[in-house]
Parts: structure tokens; C-alpha cells; sequence
């Protein structure tokens, strides 16, 4: 609305000022039912943003709750870990100890020799460049099934080899004096 430079009248005057006052009501509502939209936008942020600050709070006091709680775990695994260790270095020494023993009461038993054997390559196990084809020798050593120990062949063999396939039983009731490591080496179980 554009005013040119002349004398206006009372009525126009206040047609002119009742015209700039709609447009001007006009404008400040729109404005003002703006404000409110954009206050309620800001509220409904503002609750969002507490919302996630308490999450992020949450989620902090976790990750430190579970870092402390992974130094305890690490902690006590090094211990259990070290307990272990320990364990096993005891018993390798009683196992060597008594290996020995048993090397030198029995050097020839054919037992005894592959368990040199397989003690030698475990002795030397990490010093091979390939694990998987060290580990895979020494479980065919170990597995070996012809070499297999099965006492109810072999006294199935003694029977089959001594008689008739059948047991006296005056004879196992009353054996008379029994040697031990006598039958063990009639029936095959040791070396003669």
C-alpha cells in the first residue's frame, strides 16, 4: 500500500492505519502460531536430547563397568593361567622322573621304546616349522592300531594256544602258587 503526498482525510487515515493494522494482526499471528510451532519442535528436541544424554550416560557407566569388569577376568585367567603352568611343570618333572625309573627296569619292552618315541618328538615339538603335520605324526604314533593293547585277544590266543579252547575249573579254583609275571609273559602281555 503505497501513500502519496497529499493531505489525506480523517476516514482515510484511519481506512489506511485499519488496513496496516489487519495486515500487521495478520503477520504477528502467523509469527506467533510459528513461535509456538517452533517452541513445541525445541521442547520436543530438547526432551530427545535428555533422553539420549541419559542413554549416553547409561551406555558410559557400562563400558566402564565391563572394562573393570575384563581387568578382573584378565587378572584372574593370567592367575589361573600361572596356577596351571606351574601345575604342569610339576608334573612333567614327576613324569620324567618316573619315565626314567621305568626305562631302566624295562629298556627293551616294545611299550616303553614308543613311548620314548613319542616323548622325544614332544620334547621336540616346538621346535618343528610345521605344527600341523608335527601334531599329525604324533597322533599316529600315539594311535598306532596294530600296536593296540587288547588283553582279551591275547588270552584268547593262550586259551586257543594251550587247549581245548575250554578253562579247568579245578584249575582256576586251586592255581596252585601264581607268579604274576609269569602268566602276564605266557600269555604275551610283557616281553620274555
Amino acid at each position: 500500500m503505497e501513500l502519496a503526498k497529499r493531505k489525506y482525510k480523517r476516514q482515510e487515515v484511519e481506512a489506511i492505519l485499519t488496513a496496516y493494522k489487519t495486515q500487521y494482526d495478520k503477520i504477528t499471528a502467523e509469527y506467533k502460531s510459528r513461535i509456538k510451532e517452533l517452541a513445541s519442535q525445541n521442547d520436543v528436541l530438547t526432551e530427545e536430547i535428555e533422553r539420549l544424554n541419559q542413554k549416553e550416560k547409561l551406555i558410559l557407566a557400562t563400558l566402564e563397568r565391563a572394562e573393570q569388569t575384563s581387568s578382573v577376568l584378565i587378572e584372574q585367567a593370567e592367575m589361573q593361567y600361572a596356577l596351571e603352568l606351574e601345575t604342569l611343570k610339576k608334573f612333567n618333572a614327576e613324569w620324567k622322573e618316573y619315565f626314567e625309573k621305568l626305562q631302566q627296569k624295562y629298556p627293551r619292552d616294545k611299550l616303553v621304546k614308543n613311548t620314548a618315541k613319542i616323548k622325544e618328538r614332544l620334547d621336540n615339538f616346538p621346535k618343528k616349522k610345521n605344527p600341523k603335520k608335527a601334531v599329525q605324526e604324533l597322533s599316529d604314533l600315539i594311535s598306532d592300531k596294530s600296536k593296540e593293547f587288547n588283553p582279551k585277544s591275547k588270552i584268547q590266543e593262550y586259551i586257543a594256544a594251550t587247549g581245548d579252547g575250554t578253562f579247568n575249573m579245578d584249575e582256576v579254583l586251586n592255581p596252585g602258587k601264581l607268579e604274576l609275571e609269569d602268566l602276564c609273559k605266557e600269555l604275551g602281555l610283557i616281553e620274555k
